[in-house]
């Protein structure tokens, strides 16, 4: 029995999928080829699960299945999109996604097992990714959308679909995110309604404020420290050890959002965290620029949970009344707004890019 038939046999109790096999169909049978494979199937290993039913499907679409694959075969970075069952996980948890709708990691995931990479090419959404990585780092399967999407503006990159220009002024405008989002979190600090439209330009031009800092002293504990290092505890800080970091700054080579150490570096608040210095962690609004993708944890070669801890404090500025109980919806708004804002001013860059107008506009009839 063939290991295509095999499967359709063994899934058709849960799913019915027409007689003829739309490419939706088979795209969400592919999901299931390879954990259902009988040991009699004729095909080689090589070509059983994957090649046979990816060519099928690609001719079922009209596609060059050629072509598809010399363009997946430049990249190295894994993608694994034949992994992918449309839990809905990456874009449930993309910052970008949830702000604006203007991103959804599981269509282009989708769009990828289909092979149609080349209309992926002209979709504004590859350029609103912030490469933070949370799909990755929360998928279920070992799907990487983020890979995908890098995969995808290199391509892009590489046929000149976009200009120079705008490649540096998106990497300089990406570069000011953790600024913009400092500055939010600020206002909201202080009690006051951030107008992120307006002081847009004004914050992307305005440093951190620059404060004479003493040098911090190793005292004993204090029983305020020691109580709010109890409070962590019950929410869990214990999980993660973060007495066995040694200052290694993994977390923050792999923290997309630390791009202006000055605003937020991960390896500052875990230390500032081990000197004792909590109280003025759960003060500072750089608590608040975490985006909890979490890619500081499998980088950390000892175990350290970062993105856990800083949740934690996030929890405990609100326990302590530092913040109030409606902060989390205030600062989810707001952080959305950002997002809105970010997308607005890509959507201008692509709009003054004549490679990219030149792309997705076809020419004009002689």
């Amino acid at each position: 029995m063939c290991c295509n038939e095999y499967n359709r046999n063994r899934i058709s109790d849960r799913i019915a999928f027409p007689e003829n096999g739309t490419p939706a169909s088979l795209a969400l049978q592919s999901g299931f080829r390879s954990q259902y494979r009988p040991s009699s199937c004729p095909h080689p290993s090589d070509r059983c699960c994957d090649a046979v039913f990816y060519e099928e499907t690609m001719v079922s679409i009209g596609l060059n299945t050629s072509t598809v694959k010399d363009f997946i075969s430049r990249y190295q970075k894994a993608e694994n999109v034949r992994w992918c069952y449309t839990c809905g996980t990456c874009s449930s948890s993309c910052p970008v996604g949830m702000a604006t709708g203007s991103l959804q990691p599981n269509a282009l995931v989708y769009h990828a097992r289909l092979g149609l990479y080349e209309p992926m090419l002209a979709m504004r959404g590859i350029w609103y990714c912030i490469a933070c990585k949370r799909c990755s780092n929360l998928c279920p399967m070992p799907v990487k959308p983020s890979a995908l999407l890098e995969n995808l503006r290199r391509e892009a990159e590489s046929r000149k679909i976009v200009g120079s220009l705008f490649l540096q002024q998106r990497r300089a405008l990406l570069d000011t995110l953790p600024r913009i989002l400092w500055h939010t979190a600020q206002a909201l600090l202080q009690g006051r309604t951030p107008d992120v439209a307006q002081s847009w330009d004004h914050w992307r031009l305005t440093p951190l404020p620059q404060t004479a800092r003493p040098p911090i002293r190793l005292a004993p504990s204090s029983k305020k420290d020691a109580a709010l290092r109890a409070e962590l505890r019950k929410l869990g800080a214990d999980e993660t050890p973060l007495a066995a970091c040694f200052t290694c700054r993994e977390c923050s080579s792999a923290c997309p959002v630390c791009r202006e150490p000055a605003f937020f570096e991960p390896l500052k608040v875990f230390r500032l965290f081990n000197l004792g210095q909590i109280e003025e962690l759960l003060h500072s609004p750089t608590l608040w620029v975490c985006l909890d993708c979490r890619s500081c944890i499998p980088a950390c070669s000892q175990g350290v949970k970062g993105a856990l801890i800083i949740r934690h404090l996030q929890e405990l500025a609100c326990r302590e009344g530092i913040v109030g109980r409606d902060f989390f919806g205030k600062w989810q708004q707001a952080r959305d707004e950002v997002f809105r804002c970010m997308v607005g001013e890509i959507d201008r860059l692509l709009d003054d890019d004549e490679a990219w107008q030149a792309h997705i506009q076809p020419p004009a009839a002689a």
